[in-house]
């Protein structure tokens, strides 16, 4: 627990702490759950699907792709075996590490916190389920702002691999048209997969309750009914998680 608390500690200050843990939980009824729910998922959903995050990605994705043309050139004048070429070589290499280090540098650190911001998201969203509380944490414009361009970008991809795989170009440029084809294909699938982790949480939420089923749902009290694992005079969040985000 201890090595869980101080991953928290990597949230950036503007977001919600982690769901507390089931025998630390403040909150008296369902409806105080709700409500705390509903705050922490509509901060934590907006920082997921910001659109600068996305504009970051996409930023470091070309910096990253004309790095690597830079650096492909340079190995090529390298080969040469004139002076002059030489020199050229490595002033491309040195610009190619002065634009690939820190892009993926920050795109690894991005990705990180994307990972362990998701997993506080889909904590939260686990306590409970309240279609009526939706609106206040739905974003739907961000999820398309990275679904829409994150699918061109990845078919922009995967169309230059197949240009360098299968077209008579080149044996110099194979090597630059391919890469940049993966580094794109790469950006797409990360943008996609946000925005498709984000869909699953709302298709989650409007799913309808089917209390004869296992999981989440059947453990859902039944106002008809007592529930028989619901102690007198108290609330039973009937949660069986430790309550702290999974990354």
């Amino acid at each position: 627990m201890s090595a869980m608390r101080k991953d928290a500690m990597t949230l950036p200050n503007e977001l919600p702490p982690p769901p507390p843990a089931p025998d630390e939980r403040p909150w008296k009824d369902r409806a105080g759950l709700l409500d705390e729910r509903a705050r922490a998922m509509e901060a934590l959903a907006r920082w997921y699907l910001a659109p600068h995050r996305a504009l970051l990605l996409w930023l470091s994705t070309l910096v990253f792709a004309l790095g690597w043309s830079l650096a492909v050139s340079g190995f090529q004048f390298l080969v040469k075996g004139e002076i002059i070429e030489h020199v050229l070589g490595v002033i491309f290499l040195g610009l190619a590490l002065g634009a690939t280090v820190p892009s993926s540098l920050g795109v690894a650190s991005g990705i990180r916190r994307d990972v362990f911001v998701g997993a506080c998201l889909r904590d939260w969203a686990e306590l409970e389920r309240d279609p009526q509380t939706l609106p206040h944490w739905r974003v739907s414009g961000g999820a398309l702002l990275w679904l829409g361009p994150s699918i061109v970008l990845a078919c922009l991809g995967l169309a230059l691999g197949g240009f360098a795989v299968f077209s008579d170009i080149g044996t110099e440029s194979v090597g630059t048209v391919a890469g940049i084809g993966l580094v794109f294909a790469a950006a797409g699938v990360l943008g996609m997969a946000k925005a498709i982790d984000y869909y699953r949480l709302v298709s989650r939420e409007l799913r309808p309750l089917r209390p004869d089923t296992a999981g989440p749902d059947a453990r859902r009290p039944d106002a008809r009914r007592p529930d028989a694992r619901r102690p007198e005079g108290g609330y039973d969040d009937g949660f069986s998680d430790d309550g702290f985000c999974s990354d």
